[in-house]
């Protein structure tokens, strides 16, 4: 299958990489309006068109990965739709929930499949703990606890879309994943609030923040986030699914039910040895994981909606979700109000 891929970013280079890594499948060509994206494409072996469309219509690719910056995610999404051809859109699918709302109705009026990549849906660990929770081990899921911490370099924000308000921050670019991993795993959102602090860069964007957030079924749960803490505590540096980052054998998700609780990525599932009550000593068994890369089984996963045979895991529609709760997020930091969403 050949895949083409626009963005010739970190981002992209990672999907370059697992494309070419990846049985079964061939890099159709990289689109990116850069002179540098040219080396990019040498490396990979493939040809560098300087715009989406010339690469759609040289190449003619089974499917396209997008891994442009935010804003035009939206844009190419739906020329992608237009030249029926599948996407892979990175998250977030949209600037905001209005936009991905007009990919939604595209992909589903043409029935051209748009997929989102929230990545950690294919990650080993997170394949494990769905097995867990669904198995009923843990019993009622009560409430949960999040930790996103990381330290991102100063020249991390020398690109200009990552300090600008509408495409940085880190709500928009990590806490959507916490927020996809949380509503595959535990259920629907349905309320949040929020405070959100620039303080310590005193940027346009929020470094940190910390949400409550409400669950269809009753759960409760808090996400404390920050690009700008020197921690192991967050999913990037603790479940391994990178190279470009160190793993730690730390926690950074805890879903607590009434029967048992389960730390992620480490896979502890924590329960009394006895009656189930605080003073009975808790034990922890830890569950096994497999080894697969998260882009490797995504990729595989969009090979396989490409073809027809299987439904998107993470569709547009399930993308625009996530935003719709995120936009509710900047609105209980704005207000300091409980939104519902």
């Amino acid at each position: 299958m050949r895949v083409g891929v626009i963005g010739a970013g970190a981002i992209g280079r990672t999907h370059l990489d697992t494309i070419a890594a990846t049985e079964g499948f061939e890099v159709a060509g990289l689109a990116d309006p850069m002179d540098a994206a040219a080396a990019v494409a040498h490396a990979a072996g493939t040809r560098h068109y300087r715009d989406h469309r010339e690469l759609f219509a040289a190449e003619r690719p089974d499917a396209v990965i997008v891994a442009a910056p935010n804003e035009l995610h939206v844009p190419q999404g739906l020329d992608a739709v237009a030249a029926g051809i599948p996407a892979l859109i990175e998250k977030p699918i949209a600037g905001d929930h209005a936009s991905a709302l007009e990919l939604v109705a595209a992909s589903e009026t043409r029935g051209v499949p748009v997929l989102v990549g929230h990545h950690r849906r294919y990650h080993p660990v997170t394949v494990r703990a769905k097995e867990i929770i669904d198995s009923g081990r843990l019993g009622r899921i009560a409430a949960v606890g999040v930790t996103s911490f990381v330290r991102k370099p100063d020249d991390y924000f020398d690109i200009a879309w990552h300090r600008a308000p509408g495409s940085g921050g880190s709500f928009l670019i990590n806490l959507i994943h916490e927020i996809d991993l949380l509503r595959h795993l535990v259920g629907e959102i349905v309320a949040v609030s929020a405070l959100a602090s620039s303080a310590v860069r005193g940027l346009d964007v929020e470094d940190s923040g910390a949400v409550t957030v409400a669950f269809e079924g009753g759960a409760v749960g808090s996400i404390v986030i920050s690009d700008a803490v020197s921690a192991p505590w967050g999913w990037d540096l603790t479940a391994g699914d990178s190279p470009r980052f160190p793993a730690h054998d730390v926690d950074a998700i805890r879903i607590g039910g009434v029967a048992a609780s389960l730390a992620i990525p480490t896979l502890d599932v924590w329960s009394h040895d006895g009656a189930q009550t605080w003073t009975t000593p808790l034990v922890a068994e830890r569950a096994p994981r497999g080894a697969e890369s998260p882009y490797v089984q995504q990729l595989r996963h969009l090979g396989e909606v490409a073809a027809g045979r299987a439904l998107p895991l993470v569709s547009a529609r399930e993308g625009a979700r996530n935003l719709a709760i995120l936009e509710a997020v900047t609105t209980a930091a704005a207000t300091g109000a409980t939104v519902r969403v």
